[in-house]
């Protein structure tokens, strides 16, 4: 006769499975027990900072808890997402970002990066388009992109271009700009695109890459001078050619708003907070407001969305690669 035991123990182990599984599912149903943090790698006023406001008070009554906005902006994005990286993967801090988390840390600009975007954090959400635009301050004597090539041809070094940090997306496009036309701007970073378009408005810098959701007031106002669309012409500036059209082909990406958890997260717990971001995003009063902040929602799910990170982390270590900056 075998002994009852092996059998009592393979039991309990089975029945402690099933209790350890149906805890963690109480878990993700009851998320959140207390306040949640998004976290904004950059500073307040931009366009990023909006949508993380506008996420925040739609979860914030949905949740039943608090939902605060913590702008941590430095080093291109890398302060916050270091925040993000180092919190337990609980669902209680979240990073609200652009693609500048892939692009500061692609191996041919940091060999020793400070984090692996594609296992130290966990895609949550695809949010928004977020296209981009070349602006340039209007009391320059260029009215198009090509008379503004040839401006800073003449005068090496003379004509910078912000951005908002270093080796984050508006920082490389700018960089693939002066590779690609020949040129030599001066690279000024800044701790977000508002301030940013700021100082283009008041002349301190002759022009940068802003996402088109930052810029548009300003150029609508004639403050500041639209020169070209990265990615296709946008609708939003129906009458801007894009870089494709002119050319420059190098220039053809658009680039996006995203929510990501810290590496480990549980998928049920992803799923939950996707399926309420899904829904915040499909709000038709969010749906309105982030068309008059020029943004286009996407809702792109998790995995989907990890295809996108990994075939944009190939793209941006070979864009660094072909344009040669460095840290």
């Amino acid at each position: 006769m075998r002994h009852p035991l092996p059998r009592l123990a393979a039991l309990a182990i089975s029945l402690t499975i099933c209790l350890l599984a149906a805890t963690a599912s109480h878990a993700q149903a009851d998320f959140p027990q207390r306040p949640v943090t998004l976290v904004v790698p950059f500073a307040p006023g931009g366009s990023m900072d909006a949508l993380a406001r506008v996420t925040a008070a739609k979860l914030s009554p949905m949740w039943g808890k608090p939902v605060i906005v913590e702008n941590r902006p430095g080093a291109g994005g890398l302060v916050g997402a270091q925040r993000v990286k180092s919190a337990a993967p609980d669902g209680y801090t979240l990073l609200i970002t652009n693609s500048a988390l892939i692009q500061t840390v692609v191996p041919s600009l940091a060999p020793t990066p400070p984090y692996n975007p594609l296992t130290d954090f966990m895609p949550v959400a695809h949010m928004t388009l977020a296209p981009v635009v070349y602006s340039i301050n209007p009391k320059l004597p260029a009215r198009t992109l090509q008379e503004y090539i040839a401006l800073v041809k003449k005068e090496p070094n003379k004509y910078s271009f912000g951005s908002g940090g270093p080796n984050q997306t508006l920082h490389l496009l700018g960089a693939v700009l002066n590779n690609a036309a020949g040129i030599s701007m001066v690279h000024v970073p800044f701790k977000g695109d508002a301030p940013l378009v700021g100082d283009i408005v008041a002349g301190h810098i002759s022009g940068g890459f802003a996402t088109i959701a930052t810029a548009k007031p300003q150029i609508e106002a004639g403050a500041m001078r639209a020169l070209a669309v990265a990615g296709p012409r946008s609708p939003l500036l129906p009458d801007v050619p894009s870089f494709r059209e002119l050319g420059f082909t190098q220039l053809d990406v658009v680039g996006w708003f995203a929510m990501f958890g810290p590496g480990g997260m549980p998928k049920p717990l992803i799923d939950k907070i996707y399926a309420d971001v899904f829904a915040v995003l499909k709000m038709p009063d969010v749906e309105s407001r982030l068309k008059d902040m020029s943004l286009t929602p996407t809702g792109i799910a998790p995995t989907e969305f990890a295809r996108i990170i990994q075939r944009d982390f190939g793209y941006w270590d070979e864009v660094v690669k072909k344009v040669g900056e460095k840290q």
